[in-house]
């Protein structure tokens, strides 16, 4: 072996040292280039989901309940609205909007940002965006049940789904959570809702 060449030995060690430093940046770039990808771009909120994210005097919340599609004298719903100052729950005879029972009682802020906060936790505007049909008339037999986020007088989010098994709706969260969560303001509230049916009923 010459003095001064590199052995057998050595160029192995260098060819690796090479490889290892190639594989490292090729690595470092592919990790920044999907980091950027990741921050870049912000995820696009429903104006239902920014008003429970940051509400003013004006949210509300409210479930709609429509019973199934019968005769006008055994056909029901029910309403319950939750604001900063009020808890209400109405249920109704017929398609006309013939009130069955109200009750109205009084809210505090404290309470409605507490339910605001479970309300997000259950995913009360979570949103299953590949559902594009209307609702009008479906699940026929069973309940047509609608999550809503008001503001003021005005709808700034809807979001429906059935108690029909297959029938998937716009709502994507937890409803039995949901449903629970809205009757447990109001003292009550299942007796009420019992009473419409069996009103209905007769």
């Amino acid at each position: 072996m010459r003095r001064g060449q590199p052995t057998r030995l050595g160029s192995v060690l260098l060819i690796i040292a090479i490889v290892a430093i190639v594989l490292s940046a090729v690595l470092w770039a592919t990790r920044t280039l999907f980091s950027n990808d990741s921050t870049d771009e912000p995820v696009e909120l429903n104006a239902g989901q920014q008003l429970l994210n940051e509400p003013t005097d004006q949210t509300a919340v409210r479930m709609s309940v429509r019973g199934p599609i019968v005769a006008s004298e055994q056909h029901y719903s029910i309403v319950i609205t939750i604001s900063q100052s009020s808890r209400s729950i109405t249920t109704y005879r017929g398609y006309e909007g013939e009130i069955i029972e109200t009750k109205t009682l009084p809210n505090t802020a404290a309470a409605f940002s507490d339910l605001l906060a479970a309300l997000n936790r259950a995913g009360y505007m979570e949103e299953n965006a590949s559902i594009t049909q209307d609702p009008e008339g479906i699940c026929a037999v069973g309940q047509l049940i609608q999550f809503e986020v008001l503001d003021g007088d005005k709808s700034a989010k809807k979001l429906w789904t059935t108690s029909c098994a297959k029938l998937e709706g716009t709502f994507a969260g937890r409803d039995i959570n949901v449903e629970a969560l809205f009757q447990n303001q109001i003292p009550e509230s299942r007796a009420i809702i019992q009473r419409a049916k069996k009103i209905a009923d007769q």
